[in-house]
């Protein structure tokens, strides 16, 4: 049920007509890296990032159910200016970060990355400090809900260390699929290790 929610025929197609041209990989269990974000990964995923166009190169996005029942962005450090998602709608503005946003801004920038997503009703709570390596960021909770109104549950990471941001963003179906893979997500997130570029 929440499959076909998510997947429309038009959706199906895209991502088929995607599949025949762009091969998906392994992202085995163990320690997985974006440039110098760095994470261990507690069982295998796939590395979707070729089917997914809107994605930026310095993100990665891996799956565990497929993109549409769970997704987990590693972005390497973004600078100032770049971006996690890029719009799917050209006339929709595209949430860039800036060195030296406030925490608050942080969250709003996660929030309004998972927007141009085409989430609906994108909400933050629970902020709460985080650490990867030794550099300071925070974690927050994000809800939203699909054009179909499917809740999805969610968590980001964002810790900006050398001026550059390092974000790690899991979204699913509130329904079972957020559940299923948050405990691994934590680890995956206590794990991370930041190496700032020079």
């Amino acid at each position: 049920m929440i499959a076909r929610r998510l997947l429309g025929p038009a959706a199906a197609l895209m991502l088929l007509g995607l599949s025949a041209c762009a091969t998906v990989t392994s992202a085995p269990a163990g320690p997985y890296a974006v440039g110098g974000h760095a994470v261990t990964l507690g069982r295998e995923w796939s590395d979707i990032s070729v089917i997914m166009p809107w994605r930026p190169k310095n993100v990665r996005l891996l799956s565990i159910d497929g993109p549409f029942l769970n997704r987990l962005y590693i972005a390497d450090g973004l600078k100032s200016g770049e971006f996690l998602v890029k719009p799917s709608a050209k006339e929709r503005p595209t949430p860039v970060w800036k060195t030296g946003m406030t925490p608050v801004e942080q969250i709003e920038f996660v929030a309004d990355s998972v927007a141009a997503l085409d989430y609906q009703r994108v909400e933050t709570a629970n902020p709460r400090p985080a650490v990867a390596g030794g550099a300071s960021g925070l974690r927050v909770d994000v809800s939203a809900k699909t054009a179909d109104g499917l809740d999805i549950s969610g968590v980001a990471q964002v810790v900006e260390t050398g001026e550059r941001l390092y974000v790690i963003l899991y979204l699913a179906p509130a329904e079972h699929y957020f559940a299923a893979q948050a405990p691994e997500v934590q680890r995956i997130m206590e794990s991370a290790r930041v190496s700032p570029a020079g």
